[in-house]
């Protein structure tokens, strides 16, 4: 958690709250050291399905906000602007997704966060600053879902009761 403390306003300040209170949220400016793709929670767990059985997929942090019923992706610095055309490319829509970069923020949960806070990492940072979400894999995995015609509200529903994160 030291790398993304660092996308804080103040690091030393967001690292010592988490070290002191390890389930509490912080504020940490995106565009920087990450951007974030973020889309509807029962969307955003299926997508997060598909990639976790698609070996060739590189699937970085994730952070999963009940309050705003969103999935985020953390990927790379710069992708934010080009997310419509990479999921263009990948022959799918945008289907409620959006992409924060530059003068954006993130409220990351803490490493200690559970699904009974607001916020909680579906799949934690790792120590490495590189550990993002291919922004590729991520659009191509959005298409895909997308294109499933028997994927209904139930089975996305499933995918939430099964996500095992929580």
């Amino acid at each position: 958690m030291v790398w993304l403390s660092r996308a804080a306003d103040d690091p030393r300040a967001c690292q010592n709250q988490w070290y002191l209170e390890p389930d509490v949220s912080q504020l940490v400016g995106t565009g920087r050291l990450f951007d974030v793709v973020a889309m509807p929670m029962g969307l955003g767990l299926a997508v997060l399905d598909r990639m976790q059985r698609d070996e060739r997929c590189v699937v970085g942090s994730v952070v999963v906000s009940l309050r705003r019923s969103k999935v985020g992706y953390l990927v790379g610095p710069g992708s934010a602007p080009v997310w419509a055309d990479c999921v263009s490319d990948a022959g799918g829509g945008l289907s409620g997704s959006r992409a924060f970069g530059k003068g954006g923020y993130l409220l990351a949960p803490g490493p200690s966060a559970t699904s009974e806070a607001r916020a909680w990492w579906q799949r934690g940072p790792a120590g490495d600053p590189d550990d993002l979400t291919t922004l590729t894999s991520l659009a191509d995995a959005l298409a895909a879902v997308g294109r499933c015609s028997d994927l209904n509200t139930a089975d996305l529903m499933s995918v939430v009761g099964i996500s095992g994160g929580r």
